[in-house]
C-alpha cells in the first residue's frame, strides 16, 4: 500500500513546500519488519505534507477582476455616437475618397477651427518660422491672408492698384495681375460692402468683412467667420493625393476644383478655378506637385512675403541682364504679352520652384 505522502504528492500545490511534521510518520503497514522484529526505518523519514495545506484565500466572486474593470472603464469613456460608418461598400465616390480616421491621433481637435493659426498634422501649431504666428495672433487665418496685398495705413480697405501691385510683386505677368485685379474686386466689393445696400463707388474691398466674402464649390477650409479647419485641410490630401506623396499635381488639383462644385454656383466655380490656377502659378514646381506645405502657407499668406522677396532677388538678376541686352532686345523684353512665353512673360510665373525659401518677412 501507498504512503500517504506519495498519495497526496499529486495535487500538492508546487509553490508550497512541506514542512517536517513529526506526528504524521508512516504506519506500521507502510514498514517492514526485519528478521530481528525490529520495525525499519526506511520511510520513517518521509515527511507528509498537512492535511488541510495552506492555500491562497479565494477571490470573492462578486469582486470584478483588473480585467473587468478596465472593460467597464473604456466602455465609460466611449463618446455617444462613436459607432458609425464613414463609407458605404459599393458607394463608388465614398470608396475613392477617403476620409483620414486617425487625426485624433496626431492633431489636438481637429475639427474645431483655429481663429489665427493655419494648423496641420505636421505643423501643429501653425507658421513658426519668422515668428509669423506670434506676430499675427491677433489676426484671423482670413486677414493673414490678405494682409501682404494691404497699405499699412489702409485700414483694412484693399484698393484695385493694391492687388495689382500685390500680384506683380510675387512676380506675376502684367495680364495675370489685371485679371486678378478684376476678378476680386468685381466680385467682392460689393458682399464686404460697409454699406450693405450698395457697392463701393471705387471698387475697394473691406477686408474687415471678408468673411462674408467666402463663396461657395470651396474646400471648406477656411469657415465663415474666417478661421482654419485643419480636419478640411487634411480632407484635401487624403481624398486627391492619390499616391500619397504630400502634395497636388496640377491635375489632381483641377480634380479637387471638380469634385467640390456645387449646384447652380458658376461663380463659385470660377473662383475656384482661379484660387487653384493662382496657388499652382504661384509656387510653378519643377517636379509637378505643389507640397502640401506651400498650400498651408498660402492659406495665412506667409508664403506671399516669401515669393516676394524671392522675386525681388530674380528682379535684380534681370535688371543687370537688361543692361547688356542690345536697343532692340531691350524693347522687346519690355514689351508685355503673350509672346513672351518663350523669353520672359508667361513663364515668369516660376517662382518658388525647387527654391528653399527665405523665411525673413519685410
Amino acid at each position: 500500500m501507498a504512503s500517504y505522502a506519495s498519495a497526496t504528492a499529486a495535487w500538492t500545490p508546487p509553490q508550497l513546500e512541506a514542512h517536517p511534521d513529526t506526528s504524521l510518520l508512516t504506519t506500521s503497514q507502510d514498514s517492514s519488519a526485519d528478521a530481528t522484529g525490529i520495525h525499519s526505518t526506511k520511510n520513517a523519514l518521509e515527511y507528509t505534507p498537512p492535511l488541510t495545506p495552506p492555500l491562497a484565500p479565494e477571490q470573492d466572486k462578486d469582486e470584478p477582476s483588473k480585467e473587468q474593470e478596465k472593460e467597464s472603464k473604456e466602455e465609460e469613456k466611449e463618446i455617444p455616437g462613436s459607432n458609425f460608418d464613414h463609407v458605404i461598400p459599393g458607394v463608388e465616390v465614398m470608396e475613392t475618397r477617403q476620409l483620414p480616421d486617425d487625426l485624433e491621433t496626431k492633431i489636438a481637435k481637429p475639427y474645431m477651427a483655429r481663429a489665427n493659426i493655419a494648423a496641420s498634422v505636421e505643423e501643429p501649431n501653425g507658421t513658426l518660422k519668422g515668428d509669423w504666428a506670434k506676430k499675427h495672433k491677433h489676426q484671423s487665418v482670413l486677414a493673414q491672408h490678405v494682409d501682404f496685398f494691404l497699405r499699412p495705413e489702409a485700414e483694412g480697405m484693399l484698393w484695385p492698384f493694391d492687388t495689382w501691385r500685390g500680384f506683380r510683386r510675387m512676380g506675376y505677368s502684367f495680364f495675370w495681375c489685371c485679371f486678378a485685379m478684376t476678378v476680386i474686386h468685381v466680385f467682392f466689393t460689393w458682399f464686404t460692402s460697409s454699406n450693405k445696400i450698395l457697392f463701393d463707388p471705387l471698387f475697394r474691398v473691406n477686408t474687415n468683412n471678408g468673411h462674408r466674402a467666402k463663396h461657395g464649390s470651396d474646400t471648406g477650409v477656411i469657415d465663415t467667420e474666417g478661421r482654419f479647419v485643419p480636419a478640411k485641410f487634411e480632407e484635401i490630401f487624403a481624398k486627391f493625393d492619390t499616391d500619397n506623396k504630400g502634395g497636388l499635381t496640377f491635375t489632381e488639383g483641377v480634380k479637387m476644383v471638380h469634385a467640390l462644385r456645387t449646384a447652380c454656383d458658376p461663380i463659385g466655380w470660377g473662383a475656384a478655378i482661379f484660387e487653384w490656377a493662382s496657388t499652382y502659378l504661384l509656387v510653378w514646381p519643377q517636379d509637378g506637385i505643389v507640397d502640401k506645405e506651400s498650400i498651408r502657407c498660402v492659406f495665412d499668406g506667409s508664403i506671399f512675403y516669401v515669393v516676394a522677396r524671392l522675386e525681388r532677388h530674380r528682379a535684380k538678376q534681370h535688371a543687370l541682364k537688361r543692361k547688356q541686352m542690345t536697343w532692340g532686345q531691350w524693347v522687346v523684353d519690355s514689351i508685355p504679352g503673350p509672346w513672351r512665353v518663350f523669353t520672359r512673360g508667361w513663364k515668369k510665373e516660376n517662382k518658388a520652384g525647387n527654391t528653399e525659401m527665405i523665411w525673413k518677412f519685410d
